[in-house]
């Protein structure tokens, strides 16, 4: 019972740089490197490619051409360098935050420094890594990627798996409604194609001994399907047994393991050993079938999925399919039992008393009254009321004030079947029920029978997967692995109603799993617990095999390990965090509806530890960054004191040595030995503005662009210079001083730089001008320096001879053009636009203009 095949084959031609599915398709995940020099993003490329398993890469130019990839949606992680032409990394960051917010970014650059690297962390990269020579980069790089790609994954997991819960519930409410089993099937159908994606389905329904196909996915036609014996084939043999069977390979003999794979088309890893193999019955009507699974409908019928691809179904496909069969058998049963109420209403009397739901029978005395007529043993045991109670007495005891109430008239008016969920007082508190209020009218009265069917558990599963989505929100508040730990702990007890729970963090300097949060009611079971490390029992097993374990008898079982008062142990992995074993001191305490709920909480608690480890490691990088600044304090106060005081003492000494000697061969040596303690000075007074203007700028004002200007320019030696100002039309936020610095610095710069006679070699001549002062001095006369405003910003520029150097180069400690210039001015520039968050960019083609931006308006 098949469809023909729709899938289409691979195209082994496709290019392996610009060939993957969609994200989350179950293909290789797909990483983007970004960088302007093609030979370093393929390099390193070629080291994430071979370090980390199941990826492609592709490589970008630029970031024009990286944002044309993501736009596609075909990417599960970018790693970008930061210098490129037309955008920098961040900016990039920016423009893909827009498309797709959740996708991992990481920043691999070579131009690393403190500013960019806080930057980027401002701006929410998922990592920042600085480019080196050797491999270990690439090997952190890797890492980095894989981290990166399996929180992705687990976050989609996550995403997807909520989805599907959602959905199912939604499913399985729908089907509270539905009237025919015929619909039951439909919708089925519907769900399997919608919520599980399966294109290719089939319900059958079981007539006697034979099962006969139901309804089809649009994909299927009649001529695919046809009817099977039960007990014949997988369909068959589905309904005979009620237990689901899955098909990982048709096209070779299942009896050789060598052949159960084809290469050509890998499909899905293959299931685990606990699922049902069918490949020994498999008949299948479509030639092209290669996996099947096949889930049964109760006793009622059948869902059956199927793929022209190698083991295409997982364990969540059957987890899932299972629960849709589960709710269709259900909504079957509740169909077939409200059906059976309606036709055999003659026989109810006589079957009220062995009706295993709790029922009570009514007798309507006219303008509302009632009499309670019997009430069954089920009833009584629910209720803790029987026939000899009052009508009102009962039913004011066991409904409460605000719950739903049937109105007794309109249930005779109708004259049919009701139906309405309802919540009631039990002699074990409040449950809820479908309650079922059905009239008989006989010749001599009107008998109402109320019947309630239990839907409590289904209520409390909702209820506890709403807290559990908010415990997982409070998780995510934590600051520290530790206080995750501790709300899941008490999550598992206080919402899922495990007696005792603990939480286990791997430590993998001493590979051991720690008791990081063990719940008081453990702690009285067990005692205080060690440590526990490979081959210490079940707890180790879980986290090394990275499966969920159900021991349903401790004493039954051998292990090196005691578990105190402990009967029934549930352990479900956290990825490679740890563990989260849960105990009872009940055996046989933990059903697959508990297993289910233990596994959505330990998914939630592995993205709140996943999340904690990150922030984490960005509150150490700060803590860094803040040694960093400290250091720089302390440097500060070693130039200025330590160094100033022997500089001060060496000048007086020249001083002193000068008034004691006429000699011109010595006055000469003296004045050398002046410049170079005057050249010493200005060392000293640059490298201590360049220590204090990288500090974070606290206290900002407006300040007018033209009078900032015009302030800092009487304060600089400009010689014959003059200043424009008169394109300085706006105001500007900043911090007045540092402002003030800046312009001074760049104001000198374009003095001594922009004009030739600025411009002296070694030996003391002027470069590109001519031998007298007075063409010299015309030479910068004719230097003008502009500052004028930006919709985003200001510039400062020059109509000099612009930079020996490359501009950006000029911005680092120590490089100046000239053979005197310390080569800080312009890196206190730098620092000072960094703290104030400005972009700075340079061009030096046309004279020097330096642009300064705004970050937060780009």
């Amino acid at each position: 019972m098949s469809p023909a095949p729709d899938d289409p084959p691979p195209d082994p031609g496709a290019d392996a740089n610009d060939s993957s599915g969609p994200p989350g398709d179950g293909g290789a995940s797909r990483v983007l490197f970004v960088d302007d020099e093609p030979g370093a993003a393929d390099l390193a490329a070629t080291h994430v490619e071979r370090l980390v398993d199941g990826i492609e890469t592709v490589t970008r130019l630029s970031p024009d051409e990286a944002l044309d990839v993501v736009r596609e949606g075909r990417v599960d992680c970018v790693v970008s360098d930061f210098d490129m032409p037309g955008a920098d990394g961040l900016e990039l960051l920016e423009s893909i935050r827009d498309i797709d917010p959740g996708l991992p970014f990481v920043l691999f650059t070579g131009k690393g420094s403190e500013e960019i690297a806080s930057d980027a962390i401002s701006a929410g990269v998922t990592d920042y890594l600085q480019k080196g020579a050797g491999r270990d980069r690439y090997e952190m790089l890797a890492n980095s990627v894989a981290n990166a790609l399996g929180r992705r994954r687990a976050e989609r997991d996550l995403r997807e798996v909520n989805a599907k819960v959602t959905a199912i519930h939604e499913f399985a409410t729908a089907l509270a409604s539905v009237t025919e089993v015929s619909t039951v099937f439909e919708r089925t159908v519907d769900a399997a194609e919608e919520i599980l994606e399966f294109d290719r389905c089939v319900t059958a329904r079981r007539h006697g001994d034979r099962v006969v196909p139901a309804v089809l996915s649009e994909s299927v036609t009649d001529d695919e399907v046809r009817t099977f014996e039960v007990g014949e084939g997988v369909v068959g043999t589905t309904v005979a047994e009620e237990e689901t069977m899955v098909v990982d390979n048709l096209s070779v003999d299942p009896a050789d393991p060598d052949e159960l794979e084809d290469p050509s088309s890998p499909g899905r890893p293959t299931a685990g050993a606990d699922r049902r193999e069918g490949s020994e019955v498999a008949d299948p009507v479509a030639d092209d079938i290669r996996s099947a699974i096949s889930v049964p409908i109760g006793s009622h019928g059948v869902l059956q999925a199927v793929s022209n691809g190698y083991a295409a179904f997982d364990e969540r496909d059957v987890e899932f399919a299972e629960l849709i069969a589960s709710h269709a058998a259900n909504a079957i049963e509740r169909i077939e039992t409200e059906a059976e109420l309606r036709r055999e209403r003659d026989r109810l009397t006589a079957l009220f008393h062995d009706l295993p739901l709790p029922a009570v029978r009514t007798v309507a005395l006219g303008e509302s009254e009632r009499r309670l007529d019997a009430a069954n043993d089920a009833f009584e045991r629910t209720f803790g009321y029987g026939a000899d109670s009052g009508y009102e007495e009962v039913r004011e005891a066991i409904i409460p004030d605000d719950a739903n109430r049937l109105d007794p008239e309109s249930v005779l008016e109708r004259d049919e079947p009701s139906r309405l969920e309802v919540r009631r007082r039990t002699t074990d508190g409040l449950r809820d029920f479908i309650l079922h209020v059905i009239p008989v009218m006989e010749p001599d009265e009107t008998v109402i029978y109320s019947v309630y069917a239990d839907i409590g558990e289904q209520k409390r599963v909702e209820r506890t997967l709403r807290r559990l989505h908010a415990t997982t929100r409070e998780m995510f508040g934590g600051e520290d692995r530790e206080g995750v730990a501790a709300v899941a702990a008490r999550a598992a007890i206080d919402i899922l109603e495990f007696p005792s729970s603990g939480v286990r963090l791997y430590d993998p300097e001493a590979n051991v799993l720690r008791p990081t949060a063990i719940s008081a009611e453990a702690t009285e079971a067990l005692g205080e617990r060690p440590a526990f490390g490979p081959g210490d029992g079940r707890i180790w097993d879980a986290f090394d095999d990275g499966e969920p374990i159900v021991v349903d008898d401790l004493d039954a079982v051998d292990s090196p390990v005691g578990y105190g008062d402990h009967r029934s142990l549930l352990v479900v992995p956290l990825g490679e965090h740890g563990v989260m074993p849960l105990g009872s001191r009940e055996p046989g305490f933990f059903d697959d509806t508990d297993l289910q709920l233990a596994r959505v909480l330990a998914a939630n608690v592995t993205v709140a530890l996943d999340h904690a480890e990150r922030t984490e490691q960005l509150r150490d990088r700060d803590a860094a960054l803040q040694r960093e600044i400290d250091r720089l304090e302390k440097f500060a106060g070693f130039v200025s004191h330590d160094l100033r005081n022997p500089l001060n003492v060496a000048a007086g000494r020249t001083d002193l040595a000068r008034s004691l000697t006429d000699d011109a061969a010595v006055i000469e040596e003296l004045d050398r030995v002046e410049d170079a303690h005057d050249r010493m000075t200005q060392l000293i007074d640059d490298l201590l503005a360049l220590a204090r203007q990288g500090r974070t700028v606290d206290e900002i004002e407006s300040v007018p662009l033209d009078e900032a200007a015009e302030r800092a320019w009487r304060t600089v030696d400009t010689d014959d210079a003059t200043l424009d100002v008169s394109e300085a039309t706006a105001a500007i936020e900043a911090d007045p001083e540092r402002l003030r610095t800046l312009f001074e610095n760049l104001f000198t710069n374009s003095v001594e730089h922009g004009s030739t006679n600025g411009r002296s070699d070694p030996d003391g001549s002027v470069e590109h001008s001519s031998d007298t002062d007075a063409e010299r001095d015309t030479d910068a006369a004719d230097l003008t320096v502009s500052v004028g405003s930006l919709p985003d910003g200001f510039y400062v520029a020059d109509d000099g001879v612009g930079f020996d150097i490359d501009p950006e180069e000029a911005t680092e400690y120590g490089r100046s053009s000239a053979p005197n210039g310390t080569g800080f001015g312009l890196a206190i520039v730098r620092e000072i636009a960094a703290a104030h968050g400005w972009e700075l960019s340079i061009d030096g083609d046309d004279g020097a203009r330096f642009e300064f931006r705004d970050q937060t308006t780009i």
